[in-house]
């Protein structure tokens, strides 16, 4: 029998893909996207997706965890999370992206780092975000996928 706990939400994520072939793939699918040069508090989020420490997230999170998130500090499923964990990004940029398209994630030195998926595009009511959370203005585009 395991002596571990089990994970926060019940599953721990891992997005770093194990096999050599795929990671080349995907860099090379990456060279070829539109890219998101990614903040130092970008970057962070971004590594502790990848790794599994903010299981359960699968990805950045999308409107339905980031609107309960701000209104009652759980995800969409319910497990407790009191932080957004959203990539925030210009309008400029998000207008030229969509739901089904997908840009690599670049570290500053214009690494490419993931491949992410877009699930959804939106931006919070500035307001609401004001009075229930402490996240910089975002634009939230989920699920990454490592390179």
């Amino acid at each position: 029998m395991s002596q571990l706990i089990a994970p926060h939400g019940g599953q721990l994520v891992n997005l770093i893909p194990v096999p050599a072939a795929e990671r080349v793939a995907l860099k090379r699918e990456g060279a070829q996207l539109p890219a998101w040069d990614l903040s130092p508090r970008q970057l962070c989020d971004l590594e502790l997706l990848l790794c599994g420490a903010f299981s359960p997230l699968d990805g950045f999170m999308t409107r339905a965890d980031y609107d309960r998130v701000c209104s009652e500090m759980r995800l969409a499923s319910g497990a407790v999370w009191p932080v957004p964990i959203t990539l925030d990004v210009t309008r400029e940029f998000a207008d030229k992206l969509g739901a089904g398209k997908s840009v690599a994630l670049r570290d500053p030195e214009g690494v490419i780092l993931a491949v992410l998926d877009i699930a959804e595009s939106w931006k919070p009511i500035a307001s609401t975000r004001r009075r229930q959370c402490s996240a910089p203005p975002i634009t939230c585009m989920p699920a990454p996928t490592t390179c």
